[in-house]
Parts: C-alpha cells; structure tokens; sequence
C-alpha cells in the first residue's frame, strides 16, 4: 500500500521471468499503492509514470498510476506482459501506450482508464489505450485487452484521443468486453474503438459497448467485428481507406447493435475485397441508418441487416437491408441502453444463419432460429446478463480465458475445374477445393485480376462464369481462400 511519488525515471528493464514463473508485482492483500509524479504545471510531465523495456512473462496487478507524460509505456521488444486490476488517470498524455518497438502477447485486463491527455502542450495524444504507431516497425501483436473500462480522454492540438486504438500494423489482437466512453477534447472527438489492420490475422473486436464518441468503431481493414453495442455516438460504425493500410479486405461485421447516432454506418467499401456485412441492427429512427458505397462488389457478402433510419447508396430490398421497424418496438427500452430485443421484436429468429456467431454480447451461445444484433434472446423476454452501464463489464464465460496464440498457418486451396488449357465457351463452373487447420471462411475466384462473383462461404466452393462476357482469348483463373484469423492462401494460376 501507500503513495509512491518520484521525479526521476522509473523503469522496469531487461526482466525476464517464464511461461512458468512469471515475475509478479503485485500490491498486498487489502492493499491499494498509488504511484505518482510531483504535480506538473498543466499537466506536462517530462516523464512517464512507468516505463517497461525489454520484458518479457511480467504481470503487473493491482497497481494505480497517477499522472505522468504517459501512465504505461512500453518501449524496446516486450512480450508476455500482463496490467490486470489497475488504475491510470490523469495523465498528460496516453494512459498505456507503446512509444516504439514490439509488443507481442500483451495482456490488459479489468483495468480503469480515465481522464488520460490533460498536457496543454501544443500537440499531446491523449489515447486511453495505444497499441502500435505511426511509424513502420512499432506493433502490437496477439495480445488481449479485456474489461477494461475507458472514459473521458482528451488531446490537445494535434494529438488523438481514442479510448482503444490498434495502429497499423498491428494485428491479431483481440479487444473484447470494454466499455469505452466520452472520447472527445473539447470540440475534436474521437472513436471509443479504432483498428487499422494491415495484415494477418485479423484483429477481432467484440462485446464491447461505446457511447458519446466520434465513431464507436473505425476499422480499415483485417477485422471481425462482432456483438459490439455502439449507441449515441457523431456515427455508430465506420470502415474506410486510411493513410498505412494498402487495401480494404478481411472485414467482417456481423451481430452489431447500433443505435441513435446522426449516422448509424458509414462504409466505403469500394475495393473491399473478402468482406461480409451481416445480422446487424441499425437503428437511427430520423436520422442515417446507412450511408455506403461499395457494397455490390464481388468481392462482398451483404445479408439480413435490420433498420430503421435513411438509407444512401443501398436500398431496402428484403434480402440485404430490412425494414427493422420502430426502435421502441424492436428493443425493451432503447433510450435507457437497454437493447434487448422486445418479444415481438423483428429481430427475434430472423439471422441469417450461414453468417453467424456462436455467441453474443453476454457470451450465451446462440441456438437456432438466430437472433439479429448483438444479443440472443433463446426466448427470454428480458436480459439476464450484464446491463449497460459506466463500469467494468464483466468478462463473459466464454470469453474468460486469454484466447490461444494467433492461428498464423495459411489455409490451402486449389482449383479443380476447369482444366488447364481447357476451350470453355457458354456458362461453365469454376470450382476449388479449400483446406485449413481450423475452417475456411470464404473462397474468392478471381479472373484476370478481379473478382469472379461474390465469395463463396460453403463447401463445395464454386462460381459461374458467363464466358460470353469475356473476350475470346486466353484468359487466367486463381482462387483465394481465407480462414477466420484472415489467413489467406492463393491457388496456382491456370489458363483457359
């Protein structure tokens, strides 16, 4: 216990504890220790709270840290590293954040994030939780931030203030059962939740719940993004091309619950290649529901989304958007964050269940008939779980355990018709056969370089090809096959 406050540098170097014993700094039983900085003018601290290098199997619990130019950094090659039941609050800049290097199998967990970017110097990020960089060689790789709750992150000048942001590069991290809210400084606001992907595998956000942001989710690409609750935010979901990120591709958004923004969804998806909008419910009753481009190319999946709201660039057409009905009619009491669907809900049985998740915000298992959004009811008329609220959520059954190691190993695929050199005139069937060591998500066929048909998702994987469309000449096939982590592998080319 006790307060600690020191003006020199405090740095944890070169420990490397093992799988086995891990080095534990812990506080004692009943006890809360405070670490602190001498009280900075306006909050610009020279230096920060704590700073980790170079460690590896170290698990720091139950500590608080207070002020500081950031309350966490982690600077060099860190791996293993565990924050669980702690505190960081008002830093001058970023609560935890990487300053540069790696940062592999990182774990924060039930830790309290708030009141991060209080510097007034001209240019101070104030994010609650920052994984990566803006500069090429610093990410954040399979790592964990669950239960965490972040709130009220400023910025000054040009400086960012998400409450979780995964930087490019940054990949295969899991975010889940987070409560992110009030990201703003002053009139310039920021996602609760960001992820730029960049790379396999894909980084997974799930079960959170983001309120009074900018954006409650912005991700570009290589991300699965399921049973989230993004209500009262500028805009409920964002994906769009951003600056470090070559191409948007691996999205997949399925089972949100999204609610009163002035937007609900915003894509543009023009490009998007092996990506599936499903199962959400978008509601934003006098407002945008839906604002999107790009979703008919071949190389994305639309299916059974609800709405309520405007809709640009898509229509109501029963199959990929649905008319969701009254908001007070889907949900018990939606303007009190309570988004259970309502027994005589749209949304009750009405998924489409070849794009589902096994479980949902609460962590239940979804059964048959499935559920549209972020909750399975199985019938029940109210929640049973966790209400929304500004506090930790607890981390679900399912998901209480660190997830295993990301599935890094490539699926295999090759095609199997036509054959090579084959004369094909008329409509004629492009197959591939598809492996992986977990499942194959999607099979992609590609035709002189650009989509052939949407991707299929069932085995057996195959697409028609209208020849009488293409020029009567020799022409190459391949197939792209993807897993769930965003693994992807590409057939051996064949002439036809």
């Amino acid at each position: 216990g006790g307060t600690y406050s020191q003006s020199c540098r405090r740095l944890l170097t070169g420990l490397r504890g093992t799988s086995s014993q891990p080095i534990t700094i812990r506080a004692a039983t009943g006890e809360v220790p405070l670490l602190t900085r001498p009280v900075a003018v306006l909050f610009t601290y020279a230096d920060h709270n704590l700073e980790i290098q170079d460690s590896s199997y170290l698990i720091i619990r139950g500590l608080k840290f207070r002020g500081g130019r950031t309350g966490i950094a982690f600077l060099g090659t860190n791996d293993h590293i565990t924050v669980e039941d702690g505190e960081v609050y008002e830093t001058g800049g970023s609560g935890v954040a990487m300053i540069g290097g790696t940062l592999d199998a990182l774990t924060l967990r039930r830790n309290h994030v708030h009141h991060t970017g209080r510097s007034a110097a001209a240019n101070t990020d104030g994010e609650g939780i920052a994984l990566g960089c803006a500069t090429a060689g610093c990410q954040a790789t399979n790592s964990l931030v669950e239960g965490n709750h972040l709130h009220h992150t400023m910025s000054t000048g040009t400086g960012r203030s998400d409450g979780i942001a995964l930087e490019a590069g940054s990949i295969g991290n899991t975010v889940r059962d987070n409560v992110v809210h009030d990201t703003a400084a002053g009139s310039r606001r920021f996602p609760c939740l960001s992820a730029a992907g960049g790379g396999v595998p894909a980084n997974l956000l799930e079960g959170n719940v983001a309120w009074n942001c900018s954006a409650g989710i912005s991700v570009t690409a290589d991300a699965l993004v399921r049973n989230n609750v993004l209500f009262n935010a500028d805009l409920g979901l964002a994906s769009a091309p951003r600056a470090g990120v070559a191409q948007q591709k691996a999205l997949t958004i399925v089972h949100n619950t999204l609610h009163g923004h002035p937007e609900c969804l915003e894509l543009r998806w023009a490009g998007a290649t092996s990506s599936v909008l499903a199962n959400n419910a978008i509601y934003c009753p006098g407002t945008t529901a839906v604002d999107a481009t790009g979703l008919t190319g071949a190389g994305v999946t639309v299916s059974a989304n609800y709405v309520q709201g405007t809709l640009t660039g898509v229509s109501l057409d029963g199959t990929t958007f649905r008319a969701g009905g009254s908001d007070t009619a889907a949900f018990v009491n939606p303007h009190a964050a309570d988004f259970w669907p309502t027994t005589g809900s749209p949304l009750r049985g009405t998924a489409d269940a070849a794009r589902t998740a096994a479980t949902d915000f609460n962590g239940t298992p979804r059964s048959a008939p499935m559920d549209v959004g972020a909750y399975e009811t199985n019938g029940a008329s109210t929640n049973p779980g966790w209400k929304i609220q500004p506090d930790l959520k607890p981390i679900s059954s399912v998901s209480s355990t660190p997830p295993p190691p990301g599935d890094t190993t490539a699926p295999t695929v090759s095609l199997s018709a036509p054959a090579a050199g084959a004369t094909v005139s008329g409509t004629v069937t492009v197959s591939a056969t598809a492996s992986d060591d977990v499942g194959i998500t999607g099979v992609q066929f590609v035709l002189d370089g650009v989509n052939l048909g949407a991707e299929d998702t069932t085995s057996p994987y195959s697409v028609s090809w209208d020849t009488t469309t293409a020029t009567n000449a020799a022409h190459t096939l391949t197939a792209v096959a993807r897993d769930a982590a965003g693994n992807t592998d590409t057939s051996a080319a064949r002439t036809v």
